[in-house]
């Protein structure tokens, strides 16, 4: 029987009819998944309606010398979410989009999380022809691949499911959204990516 493929990926259905792809790289740009992470932009961005030709403002918030208590509350999937809530006020009645970078300086004992934001805008930013104009242009490139060592995750796990962190270069671009009550709703491929990333307890 031949097996099933998407992309040239082995991929499983759950119970719950959720694909899963076995893909065994640590950053997107690896092991031709590349091709994978682009068409899961791709999707991202076409659900959220915008229309192209359009005008992008980019800019960035850094998590950085940390101490314990800044890692155990954003330094997980979830964490994403609460530093995009600190910034609603710029985020109501805007399209944007959000993508979490995590970053390892020279020498550091923890990362920096950096969220991307790449807001619609009518005068600022660059403008975008097309939806592969904008990945080729938002994607994050690593170019230390070897950043997690073991020493670095060992000094992480004390605080934070490690897994999580390892996550979030996957993560793609999410649109912004609020519900009724103008309250940020949940990060689809977030909630995903906690669901494969869960400890056993």
């Amino acid at each position: 029987m031949e097996e099933e493929r998407i992309l040239g990926f082995r991929y499983e259905l759950d119970e719950d009819g959720l694909v899963s792809i076995d893909v065994k790289c640590d950053y997107p740009q690896q092991n031709r998944s590349i091709v994978l992470f682009k068409k899961l932009e791709k999707i991202k961005i076409m659900e959220s309606d915008i229309i192209f030709p359009v005008r992008i403002k980019h800019y960035v918030v850094t998590i950085k010398d940390t101490d314990k208590l800044t890692i155990m509350k954003y330094f997980k999937i979830d964490g994403i979410k609460k530093i995009v809530e600190e910034y609603k006020s710029n985020l109501i009645g805007k399209t944007t989009f959000i993508k979490p970078e995590i970053l390892y300086v020279p020498k550091a004992k923890y990362p920096n999380l950096h969220i991307h934001f790449y807001q619609v805008s009518e005068e600022e930013g660059i403008q975008f022809q097309n939806v592969e104009e904008m990945i080729e242009s938002c994607l994050i490139h690593y170019d230390n691949t070897k950043q997690f060592t073991n020493k670095r995750l060992s000094d992480l796990e004390a605080y934070v499911n490690t897994l999580e962190v390892r996550q979030m270069p996957f993560l793609p671009m999410e649109v912004v959204k609020f519900d009724d009550n103008g309250n940020i709703r949940d990060f689809d491929q977030h909630l995903l990516a906690l669901k494969e990333v869960e400890l056993p307890f």
